[in-house]
């Protein structure tokens, strides 16, 4: 499933962009994507890849509620796999009571339910999925739902799609063990994700995924920031393996500092993963690291011997977070 990802993107895409002539770009001056956990992660991801350069700002919601400025120029775009996400629907309904044009995605559930009886868009990805493998397929949604927009150029995204289709091709001939191997040095060790800004929501996605296939504990430190703050909390460094994403794409100061932090982690003791990809474009540089993100987990989880679908902890919380559905 996950070496069929470029698949499930154009499969969002295709989706999403059937209902893009819902949403009128004049008169969106803001968009805000909801969303937590596998679905919280799409709108990271989007806000990532959209040309920065035009407007409007995207922004990511994982709460209950939008800030208090929002109105009829603002697009809200919940994004709930299964549909009954707490957080995600109520941030709708407080949406909706805003006067903010809402079109969602989800594969059914509560939310969809919501939406649908006071005549709104929800744009339906497929059934039967854990919600975070699903995640390709829900960017695409978002992607081709927002090509209406300059900033969401189609050709750009589906090139890097057509990119990462050939990339994806040498994990299906060499198999996981390449990967198995690249984990090794995680087993035992808290883990630390370092990567510069530009690359933070695969960063994050790595630590999902690490949480949820492999069980494993692990946190993010993002560049330019970590420099004034996480060096200064390396004790113990033989505890710890941190695993460096490396853009194509990083400021000269930022590639500097992080050579420096590779550097004194490996002299003091500390596991040092440093992972780079080839790519033509940003957008495709960030489409190879969260395949890699989710092979990487696989391979922890390989040698873990854990079982990446299952899932032991969440769902205990999960029935004490639903009883406060709207």
């Amino acid at each position: 499933m996950v070496l069929s990802s470029p698949t499930m993107y154009r499969e969002g895409f295709r989706k999403g962009e059937t209902h893009s002539n819902t949403v009128n770009p004049a008169y969106v001056r803001r968009i805000f994507i909801a969303g937590v956990g596998g679905s919280g992660i799409v709108g990271d991801i989007i806000s990532a890849i959209r040309d920065h350069n035009l407007p409007p700002p995207v922004e990511t919601l994982k709460t209950f509620r939008l800030p208090g400025y929002t109105g009829p120029d603002t697009l809200l775009i919940p994004v709930s796999y299964s549909g009954d996400t707490v957080e995600t629907s109520w941030a709708f309904v407080d949406g909706f009571s805003k006067s903010v044009a809402v079109v969602g995605v989800s594969s059914g559930g509560r939310l969809t339910s919501l939406m649908e009886m006071r005549g709104l868009r929800v744009v339906k990805v497929s059934e039967g999925l854990q919600p975070r493998y699903a995640v390709p397929e829900m960017v695409g949604a978002v992607y081709g739902l927002l090509t209406g927009f300059e900033a969401f150029p189609r050709e750009k995204f589906l090139q890097a799609v057509d990119e990462l289709e050939t990339y994806a091709k040498k994990f299906s001939e060499n198999g996981l063990q390449q990967m198995v191997e690249q984990a090794r040095p995680m087993l035992g060790r808290h883990v630390v994700i370092v990567s510069a800004d530009n690359l933070y929501s695969a960063a994050y996605r790595l630590k999902c995924q690490l949480n949820e296939n492999a069980k494993h504990p692990c946190h993010v430190a993002t560049a330019p920031e970590a420099f004034h703050n996480e060096v200064e909390g390396w004790t113990n460094l033989g505890n710890y393996c941190y695993v460096f994403l490396r853009s194509g794409y990083e400021q000269l100061m930022v590639s500097d500092g992080l050579d420096w932090m590779k550097e004194y982690l490996r002299s003091n003791g500390a596991a040092v993963i440093e992972i780079g990809v080839k790519s033509s474009s940003p957008v495709s540089e960030l489409l190879k690291f969260l395949l890699i993100a989710d092979l990487l987990s696989l391979g922890l989880a390989c040698l873990k011997k854990v079982d990446p679908i299952m899932l032991h902890t969440i769902p205990k919380l999960r029935p004490i977070l639903r009883r406060h559905l709207p």
